[in-house]
């Protein structure tokens, strides 16, 4: 109650207030925002945060929870243009999350003014004390996620760069892992560190991996993202290519990529069932309600896909991108809770088997909407 009156709703606002006012920026028509309506208040799907704080509101924020920059090209133009750009997406409450990976190592020859480069993790200070001056000023804590290549010859400076509770604190920083680098790990080979097709030194595969472990296990950082099999099993691959993702890490997000969220709630579509109560023969008397959650499906993906066209964009190159693919994230909460309800001890093969089956019907439903 504390959470959702302080960051979603308006000065004043009731939860029910709020529900009505998302339902009635994101109807269709009349019909449509009597079903949406419903859902939301039974709270079978809510939108994620962004959602309900912008849409219908008087505060001009986006609906967008996650964004990525655009590319950063290896000069300082580039970098101090994305910075801006940066700015204006937090400013607006979006949080953000870069791929390093394109600027020169630490210590490499800048031609046009003879002098040594200081590296990525120099120039991810810059925006670490923007973000530091952004949080100050707004309701939201800025966000961001920093990213940079395991091949990259800057990769174990990255890797102790959070090994203490002062450094790049406006960051979570992941490794972009490639399959290359996994196969040097399994096989025990060299590995090599390189940008742009120079080979700067040749590591142990095995021990760079360790490290990576040992500062995730002792510092909580970095995480890991396997980029090769986020581009493998993007279902856009064929018009986008993933580098980085939004600062949680559970959005991977081409550049200018912005993403909606939302979850149903399953815990809200276990229902005690008669009949098994009767025979006494399942392991629980509850049963899962699909019909209700198909049913709720189509309303909710028409909700979200409105929010494309009626929220505010902090760029107009995150609005071109996002009204071109019309991206959506719906996922699940609750899901410990229900597929315990109805009998299936958490993790096991039957949890599983029972979850995919509403995987399932989730995609398939969704993609029909």
């Amino acid at each position: 109650e504390e959470i959702s009156q302080m960051k979603y709703r308006s000065k004043g606002e009731s939860f029910k207030e709020a529900m009505i006012r998302v339902a009635d920026a994101l109807k269709d028509n009349e019909e449509h925002y009597l079903q949406f309506k419903e859902i939301l208040l039974d709270q079978r799907f809510l939108p994620a945060g962004r959602v309900q704080a912008a849409m219908g509101a008087p505060r001009a924020v986006t609906s967008f929870n996650c964004f990525v920059s655009g590319t950063l090209e290896d000069s300082m133009d580039s970098i101090m243009e994305k910075a801006a750009e940066a700015a204006q997406t937090m400013r607006l409450g979006g949080g953000i999350g870069y791929d390093f990976s394109s600027l020169r190592p630490r210590g490499d020859h800048i031609a046009s003014l003879d002098s040594r480069s200081s590296g990525p993790i120099s120039f991810m200070g810059i925006f670490d004390a923007i973000c530091k001056t952004i949080a100050s000023a707004g309701h939201r804590r800025g966000a961001q996620m920093g990213v940079l290549r395991v091949d990259h010859p800057d990769i174990e400076e990255f890797i102790r760069a959070k090994n203490n509770s002062t450094t790049l604190t406006q960051f979570n920083v992941s490794v972009g892992i490639t399959d290359a680098f996994m196969d040097a790990v399994i096989n025990d080979k060299p590995f090599n560190l390189t940008f742009n097709g120079r080979v700067y030194k040749t590591v142990k595969a095995k021990a760079l991996w360790d490290e990576i472990m040992r500062a995730s296990w002792d510092w909580a950082e970095p995480g890991v993202l396997f980029i090769d099999t986020i581009n493998k099993k993007n279902n856009l691959g064929y018009c986008e290519t993933i580098a980085a993702t939004n600062p949680c890490g559970e959005q991977p997000l081409p550049p200018y990529g912005a993403c909606l969220l939302g979850s149903f709630n399953l815990v809200k579509y276990v229902k005690w069932d008669e009949l098994k109560e009767a025979t006494g023969k399942a392991p629980s008397i509850y049963s899962f309600d699909y019909e209700t959650l198909k049913h709720d499906i189509a309303p909710v993906v028409r909700a979200m896909d409105n929010v494309i066209d009626r929220t505010v964009y902090p760029l107009e190159a995150q609005r071109r991108e996002a009204q071109n693919k019309r991206r959506m994230g719906l996922g699940v909460t609750g899901v410990a809770n229900a597929g315990e309800a109805l009998g299936y001890t958490y993790g096991s093969p039957e949890f599983l088997e029972w979850l995919e089956e509403v995987m399932t019907v989730i995609r398939d439903t969704c993609y029909q909407s």
